[in-house]
């Protein structure tokens, strides 16, 4: 089924130039579900860095860096506080994403020490630890499908072990998060949150009782603007937390992957010289950047010369902003070294804050696969797929070696 046949497509508002319209489906864009970067990139050569798309409502789409600049940075007026794209019923209360400052501030400042450099840098052996043993599993048989296999358990484990979440349940929380950042119905999407909530209520019980040395006992113990969060506060703060925690580095893995499957070259020149691995790393995460937001504007005001009314909604392409060829030279090449800044973990107050765990996965992950597995390709019989969404993502990769 096509785009057109799964979404309708909403009136053009009176204040919206036809040459700025563009029919861009982020969740079944068939171009995006069969390859999502590349479809990226067209983007910038079809459509301006500022367009308006029909689905879902209707809403701009922002896939200038300049643009996100100004859109990420000013939450007076650009708000973090909406229902979504599409709309939800009602607002959902996702802590820090759904707050502006000076309360993002309050609720993220206590936790921003444990995600710098410094402060995820002990985490490396056990990421290191755990990767080995990931690949080693799947070394000796010559093929993995590397989602499933690999990808999906080394993130999330690492990160709900630190957040002190449940890591029995994997698959279940895929599909959960899943739901929630790619389902069209908005209906699904706030289900999915209200069932990650019930799944975690009882691992924020058990710590409001008992504090441990883990993300969520700090949340319970740690003082966040002068006061003590609630235990809906930190229930919110927690669905927040498994989100992130499943979808980026996971899908950013794949995506790596996959390029390094297609370029056996790269691969070994990695292998000749390990060193290399981070700065191309920091290229991988601008050529497959993952996670988009959503904005509302809290006024009428104008952005790249257009006319923008109040709660006109935005969603910042985040992926298709680090294919900017006014911001990045030579923007599709992998250019490791580069000095402009990738835009892959946001602008503003909202950028992410996991940015630099993401960085430490990424480098040693790679460090180990490349040490462990010989030159790999894609399999080509089995071809990967991809899904839409608040997220590009990978559902299934098969590579083969040997």
């Amino acid at each position: 089924m096509s785009a057109a046949e799964k979404t309708e497509l909403a009136p053009i508002p009176g204040h919206v130039p036809l040459e700025r319209v563009y029919d861009f489906d982020y969740i079944y864009d068939a171009r995006l579900l069969e390859n999502p970067h590349e479809r990226m990139k067209s983007l910038h050569k079809e459509a301006p860095p500022l367009f308006y798309s029909p689905r879902y409502g209707g809403h701009w789409v922002v896939t200038g860096k300049e643009e996100l600049r100004q859109v990420a940075c000013d939450p007076e007026l650009f708000t973090s506080v909406t229902r979504g794209i599409p709309a939800m019923a009602e607002q959902p209360v996702l802590i820090p994403l759904t707050f502006d400052p000076p309360r993002h501030t309050q609720y993220r400042a206590p936790l921003n020490a444990k995600f710098t450099a410094k402060g995820v840098a002990p985490l490396e052996g056990a990421v290191r630890a755990m990767a080995a043993g990931l690949i080693d599993a799947v070394a000796a048989q010559g093929y993995c499908e590397f989602m499933n296999d690999v990808a999906e358990p080394l993130p999330p484990t690492l990160f709900f072990n630190i957040a002190g979440m449940p890591t029995d349940r994997l698959k279940e929380f895929r599909q959960l998060a899943e739901d929630a950042t790619a389902a069209p119905d908005p209906c699904v999407r706030m289900t999915s949150i209200k069932k990650i909530a019930a799944i975690l209520k009882e691992t924020v019980d058990a710590r409001m009782a008992e504090p441990r040395d883990d993300l969520i006992s700090e949340m319970v113990t740690k003082d966040f603007g002068g006061q003590r969060l609630t235990p809906d506060e930190i229930l919110n703060y927690a669905v927040l937390l498994f989100l992130g925690g499943l979808e980026t580095v996971v899908n950013a893995l794949c995506f790596t992957a996959r390029y390094l499957a297609l370029h056996p070259a790269l691969q070994a020149e990695l292998r000749a010289d390990p060193t290399r691995i981070p700065l191309v790393m920091e290229e991988m995460l601008r050529l497959h950047g993952i996670a988009m937001a959503v904005r509302r504007a809290t006024r009428d005001t104008e952005l790249d010369g257009v006319a923008i009314q109040k709660d006109d909604m935005f969603m910042l392409m985040v992926p298709a902003v680090n294919y900017d060829p006014v911001a990045f030279e030579n923007a599709e090449s992998m250019c490791p070294g580069r000095k402009e800044a990738l835009a892959t973990f946001n602008m503003g107050p909202h950028r992410c804050i996991g940015a630099n765990l993401a960085r430490l996965e990424m480098r040693v992950f790679f460090e180990e696969w490349l040490k462990r597995i010989p030159e790999f390709r894609l399999d080509q019989a089995r071809p990967p797929k991809f899904f839409g969404g608040l997220n590009l993502a990978v559902r299934s990769l098969n590579l083969v070696w040997g």
